[in-house]
């Protein structure tokens, strides 16, 4: 067994790596243009948000890397370890349905008799739009490939390990889907904040269940080719 897996994550790593994505992406979309965004040929703004935000998040990661690399460890302590089984993958195809097609719709139907909407936008019932072969083709690879292994690496592979490794599963599976969620309202709103907990829930669950990234990356991807892609074309 590898002994610097297993090694204790600091967890005042948390201080740097849970805010650099959310600093990251309020600096770029700062510095960002209209000009910029079309420069970039992406048409739809919150496509163009979401490439940021997982750029940002992407720094994160690699700045997860340094830090493990200075500690004499690897990405096996984040959680790539082992491998993807068929159990580990039907248990992420069953969180999907339970989370995206049973969680998901009841949360708006209570939100909606309280009044409080999912998305900041009124009337707003998906994540983006897919109006072109592009925006599909971006979706796709931000938010089903990219998303999940940036998001998971630092939330999973490093903010829930670091809690389980000094407090009880729960209440760090807990502790951190409460900071993934969030982490979120600013981008979606409050109803999917409450969502996304849930959400962030299952996801360490998975993690915390088969001891490895990957099932929790397939039940990520999987949920956003259904929010992402698949719903909006529906819609």
């Amino acid at each position: 067994m590898d002994t610097k897996a297993n090694q204790r994550l600091p967890l005042w790593w948390i201080l740097i790596l849970a805010p650099l994505g959310y600093a990251g992406t309020n600096l770029f979309h700062w510095l960002a243009s209209p000009e910029i965004q079309e420069l970039t040929g992406i048409g739809q703004y919150r496509i163009f948000s979401l490439l940021v935000y997982t750029l940002a998040t992407g720094i994160a990661v690699i700045v997860y890397m340094v830090l493990l690399k200075s500690r004499g460890m690897t990405m096996k302590a984040a959680g790539y370890r082992s491998r993807l089984t068929w159990k580990g993958a039907m248990a992420a195809v069953i969180a999907v349905v339970i989370v995206s097609f049973i969680i998901y719709p009841l949360i708006e139907m209570g939100l909606r008799a309280a009044g409080v909407p999912m998305y900041w936008t009124t009337g707003q019932i998906t994540p983006v739009s897919q109006n072109t072969l592009q925006d599909m083709l971006l979706g796709i690879l931000i938010t089903v490939i990219l998303a999940p292994l940036t998001e998971d690496t630092i939330f999973r592979g490093y903010v829930y390990q670091a809690f389980a490794q000094r407090m009880h599963k729960w209440v760090a599976i807990a502790g951190s889907s409460l900071i993934f969620a969030l982490l979120h309202i600013q981008f979606f709103g409050p109803g999917m904040a409450i969502w996304i907990l849930f959400f962030g829930t299952a996801s360490a669950w998975l993690y915390s269940r088969f001891d490895n990234i990957y099932p929790s990356l397939l039940f990520h991807a999987l949920n956003n080719l259904w929010a992402y892609i698949i719903l909006p074309m529906i819609f």
